[in-house]
């Protein structure tokens, strides 16, 4: 998790209505009703997220051809069938330099015979964890309050920024920016007090990065193809106690 840096838990709160109420307003999906050819570049990633600049592009691709089977999806598949890949090192470009300049991407797509190229970066991706020592009561026991029916909670969450941009080949202009925006996963887990698993069993890190792109996936995959693929609630709660569970005093848990 060296790569993987914490978020405060006020900063989680934050973030947490920042996100529900949207980043900038509702994002309008991309029209690709006038284009043919759309290819999908590798996506620029910073240093905390090197690694994530072809897996996220080639499952992004392979799940949009699979639901617009009437576009031809341009992208790398491999490492010998790479024609935004080839382009981009015959040119001697990096999947920053067309993220930053319109200009070279609409080249590159130029060049891959595209009608429009989907550029992207992905940043800040973050794993984060937090201990609710703050007893709740499982009042679905009939046994009553007791130490056996006592719990308490552990949060895990994972958070990922992605930007990405469509720029028209012909014109070499942007046509289409969703802005950024922060994907955020969320696993709540509940243990007796008397459990010791409290403090050792977690949702490992390799779980928590798979569901965290699923997330976003399927957030991005909505932006350009809202008809095909469905967006995803922020924050997603992937995990959350089955039990009736409530604060002391009779307050119950809203998730």
């Amino acid at each position: 998790m060296k790569r993987w840096m914490k978020l405060s838990v006020c900063a989680t709160l934050l973030l947490s209505v920042t996100l529900i109420s949207g980043c900038g307003g509702e994002v309008q999906p991309l029209d690709i009703s006038d284009f043919q050819r759309i290819a999908i570049a590798p996506f620029s990633t910073e240093e905390e997220s090197a690694g994530m600049e072809r897996r996220f592009p080639l499952d992004l691709s392979t799940r949009l051809s699979l639901v617009k089977k009437d576009k031809e999806w341009i992208y790398d598949q491999s490492d010998t069938l790479n024609p935004i890949g080839s382009q981009l090192a015959a040119q001697n470009l990096t999947p920053k330099d067309i993220f930053l300049d319109p200009a070279l991407a609409a080249k590159v797509g130029k060049a891959a015979n595209a009608d429009i190229i989907i550029v992207g970066h992905i940043k800040n991706p973050k794993l984060d964890e937090n201990y609710d020592s703050n007893p709740l009561y499982d009042m679905s026991a009939q046994a009553g309050i007791s130490g056996t029916t006592k719990f308490v909670l552990v949060y895990q969450w994972a958070t990922l920024n992605i930007q990405v941009q469509a720029v028209d080949t012909k014109s070499g202009s942007v046509i289409w920016d969703n802005g950024g925006f922060i994907g955020y996963t969320r696993y709540i887990r509940e243990f007796n007090t008397q459990d010791p698993a409290r403090h050792t069993s977690r949702i490992a890190p390799d779980q928590l990065k798979a569901d965290l792109r699923k997330h976003m996936l399927s957030q991005i995959g909505h932006q350009l193809a809202p008809d095909k693929i469905k967006e995803r609630p922020v924050p997603e709660i992937l995990m959350k106690p089955g039990r009736k569970l409530v604060r002391s005093g009779g307050q119950p848990i809203l998730w």
